[in-house]
């Protein structure tokens, strides 16, 4: 049956969510889909993944060694650039570095979509269609966070890795603030220190290479600056609605230009547009056609979308109690 229900004199019609057991299968199934993924790059292709770097700090850190020192161009493990993620990401991985690289690159990309499903079905099957967009994909064969860290954005206890992305990570708290991802953020801070102490100075070195603080460096882009990202924005007119707040704390954040860092069908006309645009001179040149092509093919449709519903939604209580101050406050006419 369809439950109905009424939210600020506008009826809502909600249907019964999935059952735990339907939500578990199609989680495995994804799972299933992104190992192999995963495994076909590992083990097809010797360049290493974005997750190697990471896996390799873990294997560092355990050892009494400092990754910053050891990850980079011409270094220990050989990379393209330093490392840039926070040795949060280090400790967050450290179950996984007792394995080899291979499968533990195969395990993460499987349990970062599993996860990713299973919160996304939270209320309807209907999303865990997105496991099959180009996004989710590159994803799996790239080995990134960005599936693992979306998931909590269904899944509350999940927030303890967001500081493990600080950038993806932000932006996700944002849209749905938790107690326990700040808790999550001191404790494998924390750790982080009780390994290494001058890890964060450590960090913040490396980040002056990226194209943030250097000219030439590592380009990151913030979707916004885009001709199409430019339209998040008006995200902000349904600001009460989470998954609004969602994409325009998105849009804000600088970030690789790739489609990992997204996930929706329209990824697939990104790609074909990536596609029909190469060859590239150089990397520089192909993030700045993949930035406009996510502008205009997710973050565009996104914000159509989201303009099409009404600003209700569940807000932090924090700011529920401002706008209630507010809102009570006399006002007097002179």
């Amino acid at each position: 049956m369809t439950e109905v229900r009424a939210r600020e004199g506008a009826v809502e019609q909600v249907r019964p969510a999935p059952s735990r057991r339907l939500r578990a299968g199609l989680a495995i199934g994804a799972s299933v889909l992104s190992a192999v993924r995963a495994f076909l790059w590992t083990s097809g292709e010797a360049k290493s993944r974005d997750f190697d770097q990471v896996w390799f700090a873990a294997k560092a850190l355990l050892a009494g060694r400092n990754p910053y020192a050891e990850i980079g161009p011409g270094l220990h493990f050989d990379w393209p650039a330093p490392l840039y993620y926070p040795l949060t990401a280090a400790v967050a991985a450290m179950p996984l570095a007792s394995m080899t690289r291979s499968v533990a690159a195969v395990l993460f990309a499987a349990l970062a979509s599993g996860c990713f499903v299973w919160a996304a079905t939270r209320r309807s099957v209907a999303p865990a269609v997105v496991i099959t967009s180009a996004s989710a994909a590159l994803a799996a064969e790239t080995v990134q966070w960005s599936p693992l860290l979306s998931a909590a954005f269904g899944v509350p206890w999940l927030g303890v890795l967001l500081c493990a992305k600080p950038t993806i990570g932000l932006a996700i708290w944002l849209a749905r603030p938790t107690r326990i991802a700040l808790i999550g953020a001191v404790v494998l801070t924390a750790i982080g220190l009780a390994f290494s102490p001058t890890w964060p100075t450590d960090w913040l070195e490396a980040l002056r290479h990226t194209s943030l603080a250097t000219a030439g460096g590592t380009p990151y882009f913030a979707p916004i600056k885009s001709a199409g990202g430019a339209f998040a924005a008006l995200a902000m007119l349904r600001w009460r609605r989470p998954e609004a707040r969602l994409v325009l704390a998105l849009a804000c954040v600088p970030q690789t230009p790739l489609l990992y860092e997204t996930v929706w069908l329209g990824s697939w006309i990104a790609a074909l547009w990536l596609s029909v645009s190469a060859p590239f001179v150089n990397d520089l040149a192909r993030f700045r056609v993949s930035v406009d092509a996510i502008g205009w093919c997710l973050y565009f449709p996104a914000v159509i979308m989201l303009l099409r519903r009404p600003n209700v939604g569940a807000t932090p209580e924090r700011i529920e109690r401002l706008l209630r101050r507010l809102s009570s406050r006399p006002t007097s006419i002179r």
